[in-house]
């Protein structure tokens, strides 16, 4: 068997428990993680399952990879909203067949408007693993008052990360900010 094919195995082996995990098994974090634990999984899960990366891969697998894909984000903001989190523990306590994990349902009034909304650092804005470190320096350095360091930063992260409406404006009101009045 090739790689290619031991790899589309595997996206299935994940598709057919997909169900049968909870959130905290999806994300491999035990039900104390903290949210940088909680956080730092789901972008080790995001290296891994991101539909960006599987462009190549057969239709088949980049819907597997899509479903495994929107579960685990699914997961991530659960996990991260508090209230969210003990709602689904309290599910998770409560549950009858151990075979059936619980979900919550995403509706309009208990899920956060966006990701970027709910970020609360500029690294969880960044979309690219590459383009992390840099924000994350920039954001360290803007907390210093070292703003000119700080754009570097974030001019890199936006060449590592092109589009993201986020970094993009955090740099233009640090542009603004060091144009401004001495």
């Amino acid at each position: 068997m090739d790689r290619a094919s031991e790899s589309g195995e595997h996206i299935f082996g994940w598709m057919r428990v997909l169900d049968e995990l909870t959130y905290y098994e999806l994300l491999g974090v035990s039900p104390r993680a903290p949210d940088d634990d909680v956080r730092a999984a789901f972008h080790r899960f995001c290296d891994s399952f991101h539909p960006d990366r599987h462009v190549a891969r057969s239709g088949e697998e980049r819907a597997a990879i899509l479903a495994i894909f929107k579960r685990g984000t699914e997961a991530h903001l659960v996990l991260s909203d508090g209230a969210l989190r003990s709602q689904y523990d309290a599910q998770l306590g409560s549950r009858s067949e151990p075979m059936a994990s619980p979900r919550l349902s995403q509706t309009a009034g208990t899920r956060p408007p966006s990701h970027a909304a709910a970020a609360t650092k500029l690294e969880d804005s960044a979309r690219s693993p590459s383009s992390r470190p840099f924000a994350r320096r920039a954001e360290e350095l803007m907390a210093a008052g070292d703003y000119r360091q700080a754009k570097l930063q974030l001019v890199m992260a936006n060449h590592l990360d092109p589009g993201n409406d986020a970094l993009q404006k955090v740099l233009k009101d640090l542009e603004a900010r060091l144009a401004g009045p001495k």
